[in-house]
C-alpha cells in the first residue's frame, strides 16, 4: 500500500521516508537515549539554497533546539560531504546526492529523508541565446564533477542532443558561474533558486527549469550507517523537527517569506516568488 502511494504521488516522499525511518528505528527495540546527548551536531550544507528551506526554517524557528538538538551548520562543497561523513568530520548533510552515489557504490552512507521532491535548479544563459538547443557546442557551467549540477548538465546535453563539443565547465561557486556567464566566459549555467532571480537582475535569461527534464528529489538529510546505529533517537528527533519545518513552510506563508527575505537578502516580492516555486517542489504533508 505504501509503495503504491509513493509511486502515485512523489509529493509525499519526504514524510513517507521519514515515517519509514521512524518506524524502523522504533522497531529495533533499542533503549532510546534522551532527546540529545548534549554534543554539537555538525550539519553540512551547500551555499544558501531554497532546496533545503524546510530544514532552514526548522533551524530558525527552533524546532531542532526544542528537541534538544544543538546544530552547528557548516558550509561545504557538495563533492566533500561523502568523505566528510565517512571520516566523521560531520554528522549529517543536506546534500544527499554525493552520499547517495557513494552509497550505491558500497559506502556505508544512507539518505534518510528528502525535503525537496523536485529539482530547484534553473538553467540561465546569456541573453542572446534563444533556446536550449542553441547551446550546442557552447560552454555550460556546473559544479565540480560528481555533483548534482554536473549530472544535470550531462542529462541536458544528452536530452537536447547538444553534442560532444558542448563543454561542461566545473565551478563550485554559483556566484562565480553567474558572473562568468554575464561576462561571456560561459554561455549558460545551472543555478539554485533563488539565484535565478539575481541572474535576471544581472541581465541573464532563464532558459529551463531543470526539474522539468529530471524529475528527481534534491535536498534532504544523509548520514552514515554508523550514525544510524549509534544515534537512533537523535535521528528520530531530527526527522520530527524536519517534518515540523515542512508543515511551517506550507502553512505559514508570511513567516516563511520573512525568513527567505532575510536569509537570501531579497525584497519581499522576490522572497514571495522564491517561496512559490519552492512550494511546488516541496512535499506537502497531509493528515
Amino acid at each position: 500500500m505504501a509503495t503504491r502511494l509513493l509511486v502515485k504521488s512523489v509529493k509525499y516522499w519526504t514524510v513517507f521516508l521519514a515515517v519509514v525511518w521512524l518506524a524502523a528505528l522504533g522497531a529495533t527495540g533499542v533503549q532510546a537515549q534522551s532527546k540529545s546527548s548534549g554534543a554539537k551536531i555538525r550539519l553540512a550544507t551547500p551555499s544558501a539554497s531554497l532546496s533545503y528551506l524546510p530544514i532552514y526554517v526548522a533551524l530558525q524557528k527552533g524546532f531542532f533546539a526544542r528537541r534538544g538538538l544543538d546544530i552547528e551548520v557548516i558550509q561545504m562543497a557538495a563533492g566533500l560531504v561523502a568523505p566528510a561523513l565517512l571520516n566523521r568530520a560531520i554528522d549529517y548533510t543536506t546534500i544527499p546526492s554525493g552520499p547517495a552515489t557513494a552509497g550505491a557504490r558500497g559506502a556505508p552512507l544512507k539518505v534518510i529523508c528528502f525535503t525537496s521532491v523536485k529539482l530547484q535548479h534553473v538553467l540561465v544563459s546569456r541573453p542572446e541565446i534563444p533556446a536550449v538547443s542553441d547551446l550546442a557546442g557552447k560552454r555550460i557551467g556546473a559544479g565540480s564533477f560528481g555533483t548534482l549540477p554536473a549530472y544535470e548538465v550531462r542529462v541536458l546535453i544528452e536530452k537536447y542532443r547538444l553534442g560532444a563539443n558542448t563543454i561542461i565547465v566545473p565551478l563550485n561557486s554559483t556566484n562565480d558561474r553567474m558572473i562568468a556567464t554575464q561576462r561571456g566566459t560561459l554561455d549558460a549555467t545551472v543555478v539554485p533558486v533563488p539565484s535565478d532571480l539575481k541572474a535576471e537582475e544581472m541581465g541573464l535569461k532563464r532558459l529551463l527549469q531543470m526539474g522539468s527534464i529530471l524529475p528527481i528529489p534534491q535536498a534532504g538529510f544523509a548520514t552514515s550507517e554508523e550514525k544510524i546505529k549509534t544515534a537512533r533517537q537523535e535521528i528520530v528527533e531530527l526527522l520530527k523537527a524536519t517534518i515540523e519545518g515542512i508543515d511551517y513552510t506550507w502553512t505559514q506563508r508570511e513567516g516563511t517569506i520573512e525568513i527567505i527575505a532575510k536569509w537570501m537578502k531579497l525584497n519581499p516580492v522576490q522572497a514571495a516568488k522564491g517561496r512559490k516555486l519552492t512550494s511546488r517542489c516541496s512535499p506537502r504533508r497531509r493528515v
